[in-house]
C-alpha cells in the first residue's frame, strides 16, 4: 500500500553549513525518496516509507560521498526534509539508529549506532528506551 503526501518536486534551497559556507542544494522528491543535488552532483539521498498519512518511517538515508561527512550536508538535508513533510500533514518520523551491519567506511555496527544516535539527536529526535528507535514529532502547521 502506498500513500501519496504530494510535495513540491524539485526547488533550491539556499543553506550554510559547518563551516559557514553558503551552498544552493536541489531538493528533488519522488515516491519514497529525496535526492539532493549541488552543482549538478547528488550529494544525499533519504528513503522513506510513509505508513500513514500522518507517520514517515526514514528507511536510510546518506551522503554519496564519504569525504563530506561532519561537513553539516546531512543535518541542513535532513532539516529541510522534515519541514516539508511537516508542511504535508506529518506529524511523527521514525527511524532505526543502526543496522545489523555498519556500512563501508565503520568500524562495526557500534561505532555506526553511536554515530546514528549521536546526528539524530542533533537534528532534534529522541531516541527510544531501547536505543533502536529514533522519533521526531512535528508540530502542526
Amino acid at each position: 500500500m502506498s500513500i501519496a503526501v504530494y510535495l513540491r518536486k524539485e526547488y533550491f534551497r539556499a543553506v550554510t553549513i559547518k563551516d559557514k559556507s553558503a551552498h544552493i542544494l536541489e531538493f528533488q522528491y519522488r515516491p519514497q525518496r529525496v535526492d539532493v543535488f549541488e552543482n549538478g552532483y547528488q550529494v544525499f539521498r533519504l528513503e522513506y516509507i510513509l505508513e500513514s498519512r500522518t507517520k514517515a518511517e526514514i528507511i536510510e538515508y546518506y551522503l554519496t560521498d564519504f569525504r563530506l561527512r561532519g561537513k553539516g550536508y546531512g543535518t541542513v538535508c535532513i532539516n529541510e526534509i522534515t519541514d516539508q513533510l511537516g508542511k504535508k500533514g506529518v506529524t511523527l518520523i521514525t527511524a532505526p539508529t543502526g543496522y545489523e551491519l555498519a556500512p563501508l567506511g565503520y568500524t562495526g555496527p557500534d561505532q555506526y549506532h553511536e554515530l546514528m544516535t549521536g546526528f539524530y539527536e542533533k537534528v532534534g529526535f529522541s531516541i527510544s528506551g531501547d536505543g533502536d528507535i529514533a522519533m521526531k514529532i512535528l508540530e502542526e502547521e
